[in-house]
């Protein structure tokens, strides 16, 4: 039996915008890893929210082996959303559900929360994948401290910032100088190019 091809597949549609025409298959691997997909959906990733939700669905719909979620100020399990087959009814089922949107950053609080309710998704075969600009209100050292057990726990952080698009970005931020330690990968993710090279770190 064969099973989606990730990158085949980000590369093939992520330039139709999200909304899946053709899934592209492979021979099964084994020990295949799994994903953790973390989002950043307060005020200032507003600009790519929409961008950044047709790419989590492009990839839940293709990998099995996924869990996603949404943080601001709290985090929340939107996998269930996410698996629907029909893009615009499950973004219709979030827009719904988005009383935690466009508000403030606490991204330690919100991985603190996550590895208290959900840690045990993670192991040595888990890439986590944090889609963020860095930009936080929360407890650095809080975030500093759930980077680490992330980090230990996990086969490989991936922080996906779109501000890395910018030729002048530079990780200076606070949140960002506390996470960076335990990141290992830090790429941009401002358009549809940028997200296809995800697949050579997967």
């Amino acid at each position: 039996m064969k099973e989606p091809d990730l990158r085949k597949t980000l590369r093939k549609n992520l330039r139709r915008g999200g909304e899946l025409l053709e899934i592209i298959h492979q021979r099964p691997k084994r020990n295949r890893v799994k994903l953790v997909l973390l989002c950043d959906v307060s005020k200032s990733m507003e600009l790519y929210s929409s961008f950044l939700l047709q790419f989590m669905y492009a990839f839940q719909q293709v990998y099995a082996r996924m869990e996603t979620f949404i943080f601001s100020t709290s985090i929340r399990r939107i996998t269930p959303f996410l698996k629907k087959q029909n893009f615009r009814e499950a973004m219709q089922l979030l827009g719904g559900e988005n009383s935690r949107w466009s508000g403030g950053t606490r991204i330690g609080e919100s991985l603190h929360t996550f590895l208290e309710e959900y840690g045990k998704l993670i192991d040595k075969k888990t890439i986590v994948i944090i889609l963020s600009d860095g930009w936080d209100t929360g407890n650095i050292t809080e975030l500093e401290k759930s980077m680490e057990s992330i980090h230990r726990k996990a086969k490989k952080i991936i922080w996906l910032n779109p501000l890395a698009g910018y030729a002048t970005y530079r990780p200076e931020t606070a949140s960002m100088q506390a996470a960076m330690p335990f990141i290992n990968v830090f790429a941009a993710a401002h358009n549809a190019e940028s997200l296809k090279r995800l697949g050579k770190w997967l």
